[in-house]
This record gives structure tokens, sequence and C-alpha cells, in this order.
């Protein structure tokens, strides 16, 4: 099957090719020949939503696991073969996928190639690598959640906020479940979700499509397609009332947060609430900061943010407190602004204003090749649809202050939330 878009729009025209191979695999190809480089991108679609729930963080896990040789690649050596060709590597998990990618000079597509065939067909899923993954993994949670300041809040939300799913732990999981952790359902973990039928390629840089088919064909085609992916279910449910927490933390600040469950992503909700997002607290003149931190001295730093997800979504408000003020005063002062954009539409200027930065943020998501080929992927593993990226702009601009105000009243519900404080200990 293939299949060729070349959609223009005001973000930036991106021409590419996609096509399936027999075992599976999407391949999206988008050349782009002003700079002798080629970003190679891989998305598996699995993230930390579909961790066993007795074993939280195997997504993550994997990432790691990822790095640590297979068939034909020592341990570490991932890194020194990109490193040596002048390339740059990473990988991400989040809750809905885990990519992986490099960027190199254009003559070494071939190394990037066989690098994630390699890793994809034979992973060294050892004890030893595993036991070793698990420490780091542990040492990362401690210093990114444990023992940072605020470092719980998300978990403690996300607790809250989808408590029938598996969108209720974090990317990171649980320090009992890594310790409780064998080998062999590691082994089992990789064997359900790390095939072929289980990932797409991109490819956007200084390349010729032909010759982008064929080593694709030489190092992914052979690899055989495995069973369907089998998936829980994600019981999204609404949340139940204000859901309230307190945590005692080592911060200097006390801080007051709201959440709310929002538009999945790319759905029109999440494009939405994004631009609510923005005119509550982007930039220095947004009402959040205007009101908070300028007006009325409150806050030392607010933050609005929209993030859809596969199946759900979260829109969540922050606000640190000053010392002379009372979390109270300051969260009373958020639902003031909340009920003002629930009562009435933005105004002309400042919903443009809102408009042109989301333009401005989508046309700079596809100016870099990695960042491209990553929008490009978003949109296939989510909707099917790779040339999704490219209609963003006119989603923005097609989006009515009415509009604006409706999702404010649907999803910025107090009725439906979790409100967090933490206070210094």
């Amino acid at each position: 099957m293939a299949r060729t878009a070349k959609t223009e729009s005001r973000a930036h025209p991106i021409p590419f090719t996609e096509y399936d191979l027999d075992n599976g695999m999407h391949v999206i190809l988008a050349p782009a020949h002003h700079v002798p480089i080629v970003a190679t991108n891989l998305w598996y679609h699995v993230g930390s939503k579909d961790d066993p729930p007795a074993r939280t963080g195997f997504a993550h896990l994997f990432e790691h696991m990822m790095f640590q040789g297979s068939k034909n690649i020592a341990k570490a050596e991932h890194f020194k073969y990109v490193l040596a060709a002048g390339g740059s590597l990473n990988a991400t998990t989040n809750v809905d996928r885990t990519n992986y990618f490099e960027t190199l000079p254009s003559t070494e597509l071939a190394t990037a190639l066989w690098l994630e065939s390699d890793r994809l067909l034979a992973l060294d899923v050892t004890h030893e690598n595993f036991e070793n993954q698990r420490a780091v993994v542990k040492e990362e949670r401690r210093q990114r959640y444990d023992n940072r300041p605020y470092g719980t809040v998300w978990e403690n939300i996300a607790d809250k906020l989808w408590p029938t799913s598996g969108y209720h732990w974090t990317t990171i999981g649980s320090m009992d479940h890594l310790d409780q952790a064998t080998v062999q359902d590691a082994q089992a973990f990789h064997a359900e979700f790390y095939k072929p039928n289980n990932c797409s390629l991109a490819l956007a840089g200084d390349f010729e499509e032909a010759e982008a088919r064929r080593l694709i064909d030489r190092y992914f085609a052979p690899i055989p397609k495995g069973t369907p992916v089998t998936r829980a279910p994600q019981n999204v449910t609404q949340t139940p009332g204000e859901v309230r927490f307190t945590l005692e933390d080592a911060v200097k600040l006390p801080a007051v947060y709201i959440a709310f469950q929002g538009g999945s992503t790319l759905s029109r909700e999440e494009y939405i609430l994004d631009l609510l997002a923005g005119a509550l607290a982007t930039g220095h003149s947004s009402r959040l900061y205007s009101e908070l931190i300028y007006r009325r001295k409150m806050a030392r730093d607010v933050n609005a943010m929209n993030w859809g997800l596969e199946k759900t979504g979260v829109f969540h408000i922050e606000a640190k407190v000053r010392p002379e003020r009372s979390l109270e005063e300051v969260e009373d002062a958020l639902w003031n602004e909340i009920e003002k954009v629930r009562a009435q539409p933005l105004g002309a200027m400042e919903l443009e204003k809102i408009k042109n930065r989301a333009e401005m943020n989508v046309i700079a998501s596809l100016a870099e090749l990695g960042s491209r080929a990553d929008r490009l992927q978003q949109g296939w593993c989510y909707k099917g649809n790779s040339s999704q990226c490219m209609e963003e702009v006119g989603i923005y601009r097609s989006i009515s202050a009415e509009e604006i105000q409706s999702l404010a009243i649907r999803h910025l519900d107090r009725s439906h939330c979790v409100v967090g404080h933490v206070v210094p200990k």
C-alpha cells in the first residue's frame, strides 16, 4: 500500500510518501535537501499506560534496555557508532508511545537503519542487562521524582484524575514494581510490544527515496511480523467531584495545582484548549500572569498547560505562592480567573495573539528535521493521518472565541477536578 501527500498550508508544505511493509511496519519518507543530514525516527506504539498494572514503569525501562546491545552490537555501542559518525541520538517514553531517534550525516543513513533494525530483531534481554537498567531507572526515579522539589505532584494528580485507567500511574513507575519485576516479565513485555507491526519509521532529510526504500527493505522487511498487540482497555471515567490532596515537600514556596480532564491528542478539543491555556498563562500579558503576579502580587510563578493523550487529556493550572500570601487566597484567585473565561468569550485581540503564537509553534516544530519526523509520526500513530501537523495552522485559525468559552464551561468544571496544595516541610 502506498500513499503520497503534498499538502500545502501556511504552516509548511512538506512533501512525503508513506507505505507499509509486508510485516506491518509503517514507513514515512520526507526528503529535504537543504542540509546534508537525515533524521531517523522510530515510534513503538507502547507507553506507560500499557504497563502491566503490577509492573508499572516497564515501557520506560525498555527505553533503557534498547541501548543494552543486540545480536551484532555490544552494550552501549549504539551510542559509539552514532557519535563516531558525527551524529546525535536519544529516546523518550510517554504515556502513549516510545520513540528512538538519530540525526546523522546523509552518508550514514544505512548505519542508522542497521542499528535500529538489529535491536528490533534481536535485543539482548538478559538477566545482567535487566538488573543493570533496573538500577539505573530506580536512580532516575530518585533524582526526578522522590528527591526533586514538587517532584511527586504529578504522580498524585494522575492517580486522582484517572483512577480507573493506565493513565493513573506515571511513566517512571513504582519502585516496588521495579523491585518485584523479573527478567521473564521483561522478555514477555518485549515480545508483546516490540515488533514491526507495532512500529512506524519516519525519515526526514537529505536522502533519495529510491535508495531509502532499498535500505529499508534490506534491514526491516525480513523481520517477521508479530501477532497483533493485545492492549488492556482504558477505562477513563469522569473525575468524581472535587478531589483534593495536600503534600508536604522540601520546597521554599507553597504551590497550588488545579487539574481537569481535557481533550484527546490531535482532537479539535485539544487545539481549542491549547488556545485557552495560552490565554491564561502564556507570556507576561496573559491573564494569570497579569492578575496574580503583576496586579495582586500573590504568586511568584504561574503556568497553564494542555496535554492531549491518546484516550483522554489534561488541562492543568499551577501557581507558586509568595511567602506572605496564603494558598487559599491564591487558589481563590485562580478559580476567579477560570470563572471569567467560562462566563465571557475572549476578546478579538487576545484571541488573535494566542493564535499567532500557536501558529509560530507549529511552524517551529516543522522546521527542524528531527521534530518534523516526530510530528509526522504523531499524526500517523494517533489518527492514521501523517499530514495532521500540516493542517494544524488552519485548525487553530478556524477556532472561535465561543468554542473556547464552550469548552471552558465543559472541562474547567469545579465539580470534576483535582486540586493539590504543596506546603513546605
